[in-house]
């Protein structure tokens, strides 16, 4: 990952031969271009061989292959059940549980992924404050290594309980489990790539991460069925079992515990600190020592021992200093990150393209069996379309939206502000509108349509939620930079809560399958809207710097 030009630009920040940034208050603009219009690397490695940024490029590659792999087969286990439903249906109704009781096994998971309360009919589920808002503050107090192998034991246990359920209950209950064990795909995973990445790397590598969970997440969701009908529903545990238990090897040998305590830097004049959510800002001498943050911190850790490979496998390590402080401080920083529009508008943006993702998933299955005479084996297959709409997303995402950053920088000589990344939204809200347009227009009139346009709408709404989760949770971080990490987190995880809520009154099977239109998909396309347009207000003051700032 390291080239000449990239130590040159790391020696020319370390050393101050860049212009000076002027801040008297955190505003969440960045410098990532220098005077000779190199892009910065930020934040700056430190001299100690230990830095997670020092790492070499294999051991980062193979931690973020890690990442990926557990996100995938823990997500699928959540969200890849929704063509297994019509079996699980017949399989609980002669003990009297109901169509929605049983869609509740693949929605009570997602939504304790962040916390969850819930009580339906005989069951009554009771997790509060679990998922990625307690799995975070456990980070962040004990470490990224432990407690993640933590989750992957969770979830090794979880499924074993879930392939060994006899009663509905029992398989709810595990159900919940491997919901709180995938909250770190949203809370502990993107922590740790922040950890080993820079700020210019940070929207491809989480463009690749969020794809390759839908891209996978694909492949299963179109297999699953076929191997349920060929075998029996237990498969789909026994399967992502195998899974799970490679992904808990990878984690242990490959992925070290990468939370650091990356001291103050004084460079060129200003203070750089990184939080514990691994998010670095620049203060002025003055706002530093207002804040509290240490102005005379050297930044030279050369004298410090680099640690064996096989000492990095260690599993417990010391809690943080002031761990319980620190540990509800994380909660008091997510409630504060609420104050901000950009929050508040990404947490929005983000829960109701969740929901009517979830809203399809459900209801999909039901359509093509019944009006166009699908055969259950066969409903995965609509999720064909995901491959090419993943790939494009992350390329787009990522790539094109980093490319995009760096242009628009590159117009106000050098400084990225959080308001550039809504920019490359207006393309895939209006290909996302499309296919919800055409999603319901097909499932309100399948006499008159093609099961094409449940395809067609499913893939192009794909295109637009990766999208829009990939940017505007990258948003919320660098618009709201007096907590950045907090905000981070509090979009990922109150995403799955909120649409949670949103879907609950939505999916009565038969009112989906004669009036979808008009109740299932366009209450979600309003709001989306109004979502949507509200980010023109959000955007007002950056959109008038941008057009002050730039030049023709």
């Amino acid at each position: 990952m390291e080239t000449a030009k990239d130590t040159d630009t790391v020696e020319a920040f370390e050393y101050g031969e860049v212009s000076k940034l002027d801040v008297s208050k955190p505003t969440g603009d960045v410098m990532l271009l220098d005077a000779a219009g190199h892009v910065r690397r930020v934040p700056t490695p430190s001299s100690d061989p230990n830095d997670p940024l020092n790492m070499n490029k294999w051991r980062k590659l193979g931690i973020i292959i890690t990442c990926c792999w557990f996100s995938v087969f823990s997500l699928v286990l959540v969200g890849g059940a929704g063509p297994i439903l019509p079996v699980w249906i017949k399989l609980y109704a002669p003990d009297g549980i109901s169509a929605q009781e049983v869609v509740n096994l693949t929605t009570y998971p997602s939504l304790v992924m962040a916390f969850g309360k819930g009580q339906k009919g005989k069951m009554q589920v009771e997790n509060v404050q679990t998922g990625s808002f307690l799995i975070l503050p456990l980070s962040i107090v004990f470490g990224h290594r432990p407690v993640l192998l933590g989750c992957c034991l969770l979830v090794t246990g979880s499924t074993i309980g879930a392939a060994k359920s006899t009663t509905y209950q029992a398989h709810m209950a595990c159900r919940i489990l491997q919901g709180v064990a995938t909250g770190a795909t949203e809370s502990i995973l993107p922590l740790i790539i922040a950890d080993i990445s820079f700020l210019n790397e940070r929207g491809l590598l989480f463009g690749a991460y969020w794809g390759t969970q839908n891209l996978i997440n694909a492949i299963f969701t179109i297999t699953v069925s076929f191997l349920v009908a060929d075998t029996n529903w237990q498969r789909f545990y026994w399967l992502l079992l195998i899974l799970a238990v490679v992904g808990t090897l990878m984690v242990f040998f490959i992925v070290p515990e990468t939370r650091y305590n990356r001291s103050p830097q004084a460079i060129d004049g200003q203070i750089y600190h990184t939080d514990e959510f691994g998010v670095t800002q620049a203060f002025s001498v003055a706002d530093a020592e207002r804040l509290g943050i240490p102005t005379d911190a050297s930044p030279d850790q050369a004298d410090v021992p680099k640690l064996s490979y096989w000492q990095t496998l260690q599993v417990f390590y010391r809690p943080a200093p002031g761990a319980l402080q620190v540990g509800l401080g994380t909660f008091g920083k997510m409630v504060s990150a609420m104050s901000s529009p950009a929050v508040v508008w990404a947490v929005l943006a983000t829960s109701i393209s969740l929901g009517v993702g979830i809203s399809m998933t459900l209801t999909y299955g039901t359509i093509l069996t019944g009006d166009f005479g699908w055969s259950e084996a066969s409903v995965g297959l609509v999720n064909c379309g995901i491959f090419p709409a993943s790939l494009f997303s992350m390329l787009f995402a990522g790539y094109l939206g980093d490319k995009l950053n760096l242009f628009l920088a590159k117009r106000r000589g050098g400084t990225h502000k959080p308001e550039d990344s809504l920019a490359s939204l207006v393309f895939p809200t209006l290909v996302s509108a499309i296919g919800i347009i055409i999603y319901a227009l097909t499932a309100q009139h399948p006499e008159t349509h093609s099961y094409w346009g449940i395809v067609m709408g499913w893939t192009l709404y794909e295109f637009g939620f990766i999208v829009a989760l990939i940017t505007a949770t990258h948003f919320a971080a660098e618009a709201y930079p007096q907590n950045p990490g907090p905000a981070l987190v509090l979009v990922v995880g109150l995403k799955n809560v909120i649409s949670f809520g949103r879907q609950w009154n939505k999916l009565d099977e038969p009112e989906c399958r004669t009036n979808i239109l008009n109740r299932c998909f366009v209450w979600h396309h309003a709001h989306g809207a109004q979502a949507s347009l509200s980010s023109v207000i959000v955007d007002k003051t950056g959109y008038q710097r941008f057009m002050s700032d730039s030049t023709i």
